[in-house]
C-alpha cells in the first residue's frame, strides 16, 4: 500500500509507505502493553524505501483502550488530513492537547492495519484482546461480589 502526498517544500507528490511498529506503554497499574505506531517511509518509483518520512502517531506514555487507536503528530505531520481522506482511518472527535499542539485521536481499519501490520499487528491485537478480556472478567467478578452482599 502506498500513499502519495503533497508536500508544501516540495513540487512533487511525495509517495509513502506506512508500516506498524510497537513501542511500550502502560496501564494505569503499571501492567507493560504494546502502542500502536504508524511509520511512514518515503519510497522511489520502484517502491524501494529510500528514508523514513515520518512518524504519522505520537505517544504520551498512556495505554489506550480503544482498539487500533492513536493519536496523530498533526504538528508534524500537517498532510495527515490527506491520509484520512484516503479512508485509512476515521477521526473520534476526541484529541489531547500538548503545549501549544493538538493531537487529534483516530482509530484506524483494521484491514488497513492488517495489511501494514503484518505479525506486529497480529501481536499488538492479541494482546490487546486478551488484556481487555482479563480486565473485564475480573470487574464482572468484582461487581457480582458487590452485588451479593
Amino acid at each position: 500500500m502506498f500513499f502519495e502526498i503533497s508536500s508544501f517544500y516540495r513540487e512533487e507528490k511525495i509517495r509513502l509507505k506506512p508500516r506498524v511498529e510497537l513501542y511500550d506503554t502502560r496501564d494505569y497499574m503499571g501492567a507493560q502493553m504494546p502502542g500502536l505506531a504508524i511509520v511512514l517511509d518515503e519510497v522511489d518509483q520502484n517502491e524501494n524505501v529510500t528514508e523514513q518520512y515520518a512518524v504519522l502517531t505520537v505517544s504520551f506514555g498512556e495505554f489506550l483502550t480503544l482498539k487500533n487507536c492513536a493519536y496523530i503528530d498533526a504538528n508534524n505531520c500537517p498532510f495527515a488530513l490527506q491520509l484520512l481522506a484516503d479512508g485509512i482511518a476515521q477521526d473520534t472527535g476526541y484529541s489531547k492537547i500538548s503545549g501549544y499542539c493538538e493531537y487529534p485521536l483516530w482509530v484506524f481499519k483494521e484491514d488497513f492495519l492488517k495489511e501494514i501490520g503484518g505479525d506486529k499487528y497480529e501481536r499488538y491485537s492479541e494482546q490487546f484482546d486478551a488484556y481487555m478480556r482479563t480486565n473485564v472478567q475480573e470487574d464482572d467478578t468484582k461487581m457480582d461480589e458487590m452485588q451479593s452482599w
